[in-house]
């Protein structure tokens, strides 16, 4: 990737830290978050502090290259392919500010994923990177992240309303169930399309959840290839087919 990222020491004002260094430290957290490994274990292995490796998560302090390799080693995760991640996220940031304050076609590639076993949330990053090569995906883990990246704005405040959520339905904190019902129920959050993932195949729980405002019902499977192209129809769906009133966008219609 091109730029002086590398040259800007650890510790950087906050001031000076870019959109970018939210999505790294995004990225290094759910690494951790999916081996199950502590912040303690993980400064260990770095020869830093914990609290130094919280600010890298949590974008408070720019992480330098160097740290960045041995992150990767730890976490097994191959520098080329984390450095794509982020250009493609630079390039996501570079569109939305060409565009102004018009950031409605921003919001119809991004994609909110919430999903809690690493396996799955594995499968449906899969099958989002076969079904568009240009997605804004951003993952959460239980149902308070969702409600803290739509409502609250205190999780990742950057990032748009997504053109469609894909909601497991067993998370922790809160359920899908619930989570449903709070974005249906606030004004700012009710427009967003969401659509369950559950490997419950009730006819039952697929009319409730379609009756809460759900956009549609998907069942899990392990067929990678049957999955990919339920995915792929779906974000098509969501992102080209429909059209979208940029009112959707907006915390309430006029």
């Amino acid at each position: 990737m091109s730029g002086n990222y590398g040259q800007l020491p650890d510790g950087d004002s906050v001031s000076r830290l870019k959109p970018v260094d939210k999505f790294i430290g995004m990225q290094l957290r759910r690494e951790r978050k999916k081996r199950r490994m502590s912040l303690a274990d993980a400064s260990e292995f770095l020869g830093v502090s914990y609290q130094q490796l919280q600010k890298y998560e949590q974008a408070r302090s720019r992480v330098a290259v160097s740290t960045l390799c041995k992150l990767s080693e730890l976490y097994e995760f191959g520098m080329s392919r984390f450095f794509e991640e982020v250009e493609r996220e630079v390039n996501l940031f570079e569109k939305k500010r060409e565009g102004g304050s018009d950031f409605v076609e921003d919001a119809r590639t991004s994609v909110l994923v919430v999903e809690s076993n690493p396996a799955d949330e594995i499968m449906i990053q899969e099958a989002l990177r076969c079904a568009c090569d240009f997605l804004n995906v951003l993952c959460v883990h239980d149902g308070c992240q969702v409600l803290d990246v739509l409502k609250y704005k205190t999780l990742c405040p950057d990032f748009p309303k997504p053109a469609v959520v894909f909601l497991d339905m067993y998370i922790p904190k809160m359920d899908g169930v619930a989570v449903l019902k709070e974005l249906k129920r606030d004004e700012s959050t009710k427009g967003i399309p969401v659509v369950v993932l559950s490997d419950n195949v009730s006819s039952d729980l697929a009319t409730k959840m379609y009756k809460l405002g759900a956009a549609g019902y998907i069942a899990k499977t392990t067929d990678r290839s049957s999955f990919n192209e339920i995915v792929s129809n779906c974000i098509k769906y969501w992102t080209k087919t429909v059209v979208v009133p940029k009112t959707r966008f907006l915390s309430s219609a006029k």
